[in-house]
């Protein structure tokens, strides 16, 4: 068959007119009828395209379906999304069968008599006998086409840029109509067309899929635009059509990689422009609104799972600009991926992710334990080892200093290595120590092992922050924070009991023995339940890590989750290799937009130690009571610190979400107003009012805290005029309080260095030990120097001034985040 049997002069009438069945006055190939039709004459000679892909890969897409990439992701197409697809592709080529336009693939320029091809001509004339085939002559109908594709293969190599864009056209517009009309679908040569429109298609795009100018972020000519446009349109096409025939076939097909940094469909106004003024009006429109480049199909596929949350909500962002404009092809490709791509941000369903919360809500009360366990022995251990109390004090002092600066070693350490890793080293280190201390029989050892005790157990803080940031969103990490909170201060509430009873019947080292047991057969049930969830090594779950350590429980995890994802086909692509940064706490300790909440929350922090610290000695002397009795008193403070944590954690969810939807609301509404203006949409993420949503509730807490702990100070001292019972509930207010504060400036840490968590909580937890350490070295020596109230007045004093923190870091943190984001990504 020659080509030039239905070349285009044989047209008596333009397609436009075809569709309305309108009188067509066709004279020298232009309708008079519609003058917007006629642009100028193209020049397609000179096309400024280059390729941004591998375009070699496109040819050998069919061998994926039987022998897979490694690192390549399945797609697998619920089954009304398979046949949303089947159906629109039906339509695109039924449109072409019944003369009624041609599909969104090709340019309205490519079917003007001065600019159609032959390949395109003949097929837009060749397919209308698919329209009404008579019984029997499909058979006949399907041999023509067959021919003509035969035709258009053999002699591709010869055609140029633009003909052989149209060749590829018609070629897949054929294979559809092969497929969808003439009940082609079991037919061996449907299998080997498909093979060969891939060889097209990669011929057609070796002559450039994108203009030069594109790249470069300038106005292209109109003619290499349209030329590179509908090849990318008509290779989006032939992909999803090779995703229909292959699960006819029952063979897996995969996400089309190799297409990664191609721009996607163009918005209506370039597509659908007749002249080319018009044209060149609405791409500088383009222009302004992708001042940082233009939207790429990549964008719609699977979100990375190692992206942190701003950079997930930048990404919709940009997906929401682009569906502003786009035409019905568009909307075909963001409906399909929409319902196909979207992985989870983590795949541990809301029953794992309780146990690993509580897992790791467990391992921070050995924190707590190890401190608070201490305190009703502390005259005990004075008279055993015959040293004043404010020796034995220092023990405690030095708990806190190492408690501060070990995590800034072990959360680094997690933020690499893996949270399971840093675990098992923290957990042998504190059982060593316990060991040791359980066989002291001097203040030197006592003092030196405390210190090794407190570097093994302090990280089990920062480490859990770590992985609650790995597992959850914004949206819900302040309830999950909460419960890790309460479990946190679980020892605040029975350590002293259990210490005050083991040290009165067993003696004091028992506390250490104790201790030892129970860091030993959590040690194993942490290696037994503990998934890894660093999400640098294991993404949102799905990737499985070479490391045996963390390789196990997370397979167990990944086959028992409710929740749907798409495992990775082969080993995953390495993460890129990060270095152990000891420094990077200390540099979110002194950075401008962490310090002022970082120290504030110091402040409040250790005037709460210091209470705690002066408990035991206070009690004693001012209402006589023994060990046991002592350990009693304790409870209120540890019950007010874990009502308090989880109330808080309900409430800061609550606060995000109410703060979110107004802030949305708000944007969108500012969107309406201001049309097109991209960098309120860009920038929506960095504008959203984080510490509204976060802290406005720790003024509250903070004045609390502040009465109870002048209430505490001067009830105590007049033990003759008031009860007990007094400055036992103060407690409970000061722990609820206090914990409060805590939780919510940690949850709000954690949202700020989110790529960091483990690090940022190692910064916190650095300066409110050091703080505590200071507060709890001279707070009884204030305390007989100038009494008991005056001495919490003063405290109270301070924390008053350090409510500046907050009011600063309300005020300015936000700018001084933005400035740091621009510095730190160049």
């Amino acid at each position: 068959m020659k080509l030039a049997r239905y070349a285009a002069s044989r047209q008596k009438v333009c397609h436009h007119c075809s569709a309305a069945k309108a009188r067509c006055d066709r004279k020298s190939g232009r309708c008079t009828s519609h003058p917007s039709l006629n642009p100028e004459t193209l020049d397609f000679s000179a096309l400024e395209l280059f390729n941004p892909i591998d375009v070699d890969q496109i040819s050998n897409r069919w061998l994926n379906s039987y022998i897979p990439v490694p690192g390549q992701k399945i797609k697998e197409y619920p089954a009304t999304v398979a046949a949303f697809i089947y159906r629109i592709l039906n339509s695109y080529v039924v449109t072409a069968i019944r003369g009624r336009g041609v599909p969104p693939f090709i340019h309205p320029s490519q079917i003007m008599s001065s600019s159609i091809t032959p390949p395109l001509s003949t097929c837009l004339s060749l397919v209308r006998i698919c329209e009404r085939p008579l019984p029997g002559s499909q058979g006949v109908a399907s041999d023509v086409l067959q021919r003509e594709m035969s035709n258009l293969y053999e002699q591709h190599r010869i055609y140029d840029d633009v003909t052989l864009l149209a060749a590829f056209q018609a070629y897949l517009i054929y294979s559809m109509a092969l497929f969808f009309r003439l009940d082609q679908v079991s037919s061996p040569f449907l299998r080997q067309a498909m093979i060969n429109l891939q060889e097209l298609a990669c011929s057609s795009s070796r002559g450039g899929l994108m203009c030069t100018a594109e790249q470069q972020r300038s106005r292209p000519r109109w003619e290499s635009w349209i030329v590179a446009e509908a090849k990318r349109r008509t290779l989006f096409a032939m992909y999803l059509f090779d995703s229909v025939l292959s699960a006819h076939d029952g063979l897996q097909t995969f996400l089309g990689t190799e297409l990664r940094g191609l721009p996607a469909s163009s918005n209506k106004s370039l597509w659908r422009a007749r002249i080319r003024h018009e044209w060149e009006a609405a791409y500088n429109i383009d222009l302004a609104d992708w001042p940082g480049g233009c939207f790429q199909i990549d964008e719609l596929w699977p979100i990375p799972t190692d992206l942190h949350e701003h950079q997930v909500l930048e990404r919709r962002i940009r997906v929401d600009r682009w569906l502003e404009n786009i035409d019905e092809f568009g909307t075909m490709l963001y409906a399909v991926t929409s319902c196909t791509h979207e992985e989870p941000y983590s795949i541990f369903d809301r029953r794992q992710k309780a146990v690993i919360v509580l897992i790791v809500s467990t391992a921070a009360t050995f924190s707590g334990f190890a401190s608070n366990i201490y305190f009703p022995a502390l005259p005990t251990i004075a008279r055993d080892l015959d040293v004043s109390i404010e020796l034995v004090n220092l023990t405690v002092t030095s708990y806190l200093i190492f408690q501060g600066v070990a995590p800034s070693l072990w959360g680094p350490i997690s933020d690499v290595k893996g949270r399971r890793v840093a675990y098992c080293c923290t957990f042998l280190v504190f059982l060593g120590a316990c060991v040791g201390l359980a066989e002291t029989r001097n203040y030197a050892t006592l003092i030196v092992l405390r210190c090794l005790q407190s570097t093994g157990s302090a990280s089990t803080i920062a480490i859990g922050s770590g992985v609650i940031g790995d597992i959850t969103t914004r949206a819900d990490r302040g309830g999950f924070m909460g419960i890790f909170q309460a479990g946190l201060l679980v020892p605040v509430a029975v350590g002293p009991v259990i210490g005050g009873a083991l040290a009165g019947s067993l003696g004091w080292r028992a506390i250490f023995l104790f201790l030892a047991i129970y860091s030993a057969a959590f040690l194993a049930l942490l290696i037994l339940l503990l998934p890894e969830t660093l999400r640098s090594i294991v993404a949102n779950g799905s990737r499985t890590p070479p490391s045996a350590i963390a390789r196990y429980p997370l397979s167990v995890y990944q086959k028992a989750t409710k929740v749907k994802w798409s495992p990775e086909v082969g080993p995953s692509q390495p993460a890129a290799r990060k270095r152990i940064d000891i420094t990077g706490p200390l540099r979110i300790l002194v950075s401008k937009h962490a310090a002022p909440i970082i120290i504030f929350l110091a402040v409040y922090y250790a005037v709460w130690q210091m209470s705690i610290t002066a408990m035991s000695s206070l009690f004693e002397a001012s209402y006589g009571l023994d060990q046991t009795q002592i350990g009693l008193t304790f409870i209120a403070n540890g019950a007010g610190s874990m009502i308090g944590t989880l109330v808080t954690g309900k409430i800061l969810d609550t606060d995000y979400r109410r703060v979110k939807a107004r802030h949305e609301a708000r944007s969108m509404q500012g969107e309406t107003e201001a049309g097109d203006d991209l960098a309120l949409s860009e920038t929506s993420f960095e504008s959203f009012p984080l510490e509204k949503a976060r802290l406005r509730l720790v003024p509250l807490f903070s004045l609390a805290q502040c009465l109870s702990i002048i209430l505490f100070g001067w009830t105590i001292q007049y033990p003759d005029r008031v009860h007990i019972a007094v400055p036992i509930v103060s407690t409970f207010v000061t722990g609820w309080t206090a914990v409060s504060t805590q939780s919510v400036v940690m949850t709000y840490l954690v949202d700020v260095f989110s790529d960091r968590s483990a690090a940022a909580s190692a910064s916190l937890n650095l300066a409110r030990c050091l703080f505590a350490a200071g507060g709890t070295s001279f707070v009884m020596p204030m305390v007989d120097s100038i009494g008991v109230g005056l001495a919490f007045t003063i405290c109270v004093v301070v924390q008053v001034v350090a409510l500046l923190g907050v009011a600063v870091q309300w005020k300015y943190a936000a700018a001084w985040r933005k400035e740091a984001e621009r510095k730190r990504h160049g």
